[in-house]
């Protein structure tokens, strides 16, 4: 591993530069090797790579099961590039650049970060990252996400934004067990009800109920709102990776 993990180190300054720290940064991907080799109750143990074809990516498998491909995704937008602000009035987007830099730099630690799996790619329609990313139900936001993802371990029939890749995925998912197992290999305790029976919307602060159009802020209040929930929830899991002992 490249030295401990460093929950304040961001990795902003890849997209700076114009690259992109879930494709080139090697620094991440053995980070999330690291938090994926630990041993956690109920799941695993698995084997870990870090592999490179052209873009980093993350290898786990059972000791004797395929291998999952799974690339780093992070999970916080704060919707202050040009694809995004184009959408808000004038205010919003005046409340989105007022601290932009400070939020954009904690939505890149370590805690905003997680995998997801990519096999398949465009030849069997979008990945999860890529379809929670342009779906007007998701926006981008992984609260939304990982609500679908707890209906799917409730049952895959269920309904969701998710629901068609969620399912193409299903082994990957498999490999958990159920929602809580997932919830806890993955370190996203504080954005769960304690009995991991609902998701707490970064949006609003209540339990996720439904998924809206468009799920994206569109007032000042809902963004500043979002903001520091996304803040205390990042660096809540930060908390949680500093406490491991790896």
């Amino acid at each position: 591993m490249s030295g401990r993990i460093d929950p304040d180190l961001d990795f902003a300054i890849y997209y700076r530069l114009g690259g992109d720290p879930d494709r080139t940064c090697e620094r991440l991907y053995l980070w999330h090797q690291a938090l994926c080799s630990r041993a956690v109750d109920g799941v695993g143990p698995f084997v870990v790579d870090v592999v490179y074809d052209r873009a980093y990516e993350l290898s786990l498998r059972l000791a004797d099961g395929p291998a999952f491909r799974l690339g780093s995704d992070g999970i916080i937008p704060t919707w202050s590039t040009p694809g995004w602000t184009w959408r808000f009035a004038p205010e919003l987007v005046a409340e989105i650049e007022r601290d932009e830099d400070d939020f954009f730099r904690v939505a890149s630690t370590i805690g905003g970060y997680v995998l997801f799996p990519r096999n398949g790619g465009h030849q069997t329609g979008w990945t999860i990252n890529q379809a929670r990313g342009v779906h007007p139900q998701i926006a981008d936001r992984f609260d939304l996400t990982l609500e679908c993802i707890r209906r799917h371990y409730l049952d895959p029939r269920l309904d969701s934004p998710l629901a068609d890749r969620l399912n193409y995925y299903h082994d990957f998912f498999a490999l958990f067990g159920n929602f809580d197992n997932y919830v806890r290999f993955f370190l996203l305790d504080d954005l769960v009800t304690p009995d991991r029976e609902g998701v707490w919307s970064l949006l609003t602060g209540d339990v996720v109920t439904g998924f809206p159009v468009p799920a994206y802020a569109t007032t000042t209040v809902e963004y500043a709102t979002f903001r520091a929930n996304s803040i205390k929830f990042v660096r809540a899991r930060n908390d949680r990776i500093q406490r491991l002992e790896l």
